[in-house]
């Protein structure tokens, strides 16, 4: 039986993850050998599942091998990724296909990390990432926001100087200052835009298949890419949470917080067309009345002040 492997991903706005997974597959069919080596991602780019399985099979395959090229078995590996292979496969009677198991913990994983530790030896050791967290306390509701920033920098990007605390203006905050030159790090906002709008009589919802807020409910929204218009922004992450197309009517409000590094700019709009159903980074997509807003597990303060507006402004 001719068999051909199928790799998938998530998949992903930006061009250089996508050929990411393209340079995986070269290296399944050159290195080791396989005859027929296609990739495709679960959304958000092309090849499609549909596109990749066609393609396997064109290339002659009476089976195909799919491999969930993900770190663990979540949702897009036990419900995602199934559901489209199985509808992809429907077009072609009589060809095979099973699923294999995501990476997972697997021995060779520690090797590949040992040999990622030997190559970063040659790597500058004053180029530090900082990190950029939230932390939540178990009962208490989480009234942060993604992206908060405390300093990432420890060392001076120009010189390789220790950064200190220092206060550049009398009035003003602590920045992390390089003694030996003029760098300041100046932490920048966050910036994050959403739609509230209603559908069937009540408010869309979406339930966080992501931390922060992990299974927390939210209007749809996201982080403003760079270049992008807000409004664009706030229509774009609507139909990639809850698959639904909206136009926008007005701004809503924009929320700000001293605890917090996210601006959110929330607007009022109108649904378009699409089917409502949780996708990117999403658990649930339920319709709320307002008398049913479940306010205590709502993701975010901004979350719970925009719905807020939203009702004293239009129900």
């Amino acid at each position: 039986m001719k068999q051909a492997l199928l790799i998938v991903d998530h998949g992903s706005r930006r061009a250089g993850s996508r050929e990411l997974l393209r340079e995986v597959a070269e290296v399944m069919r050159e290195r080791f050998g396989l005859s027929i080596v296609h990739y495709a991602h679960m959304e958000l780019g092309e090849p499609t599942i549909q596109q990749g399985f066609d393609a396997c099979v064109a290339d002659g395959a009476e089976e195909v091998i799919v491999h969930p090229y993900f770190l663990g078995p979540g949702r897009h590996v036990a419900i995602g990724i199934p559901a489209l292979v199985k509808q992809a496969a429907s077009r072609h009677s009589g060809v095979v296909c099973r699923i294999t198991k995501p990476l997972g913990v697997h021995p060779k994983i520690g090797e590949v990390i040992l040999e990622r530790i030997a190559e970063s030896e040659a790597d500058n050791p004053i180029c530090a990432v900082g990190s950029e967290h939230e932390i939540t306390h178990e009962g208490q509701h989480p009234h942060g926001h993604p992206h908060t920033s405390d300093g990432p920098f420890r060392f001076c990007p120009r010189c390789g100087m220790a950064l200190t605390p220092r206060r550049v203006k009398p009035d003003g905050p602590e920045l992390q200052a390089c003694r030996n030159c003029s760098f300041v790090h100046y932490p920048d906002p966050k910036v994050a835009a959403g739609a509230l709008f209603m559908l069937d009589g009540g408010i869309v919802l979406v339930q966080r298949g992501i931390p922060p807020a992990y299974g927390k409910w939210v209007f749809p929204g996201g982080f403003v890419d760079r270049g992008e218009r807000v409004e664009a922004a706030a229509v774009r992450e609507t139909r990639e949470e809850v698959n639904l197309d909206v136009e926008i009517d007005r701004l809503l409000n924009v929320y700000s917080y001293e605890d917090s590094a996210a601006v959110v700019i929330a607007y009022a709009a109108h649904v378009v067309g699409g089917d409502l159903q949780a996708k990117d980074e999403a658990l649930d997509a339920k319709i709320f009345s307002p008398s049913s807003i479940p306010w205590e597990d709502l993701a975010f303060r901004s979350a719970h002040d925009a719905i807020k507006d939203y009702i004293a402004h239009y129900l």
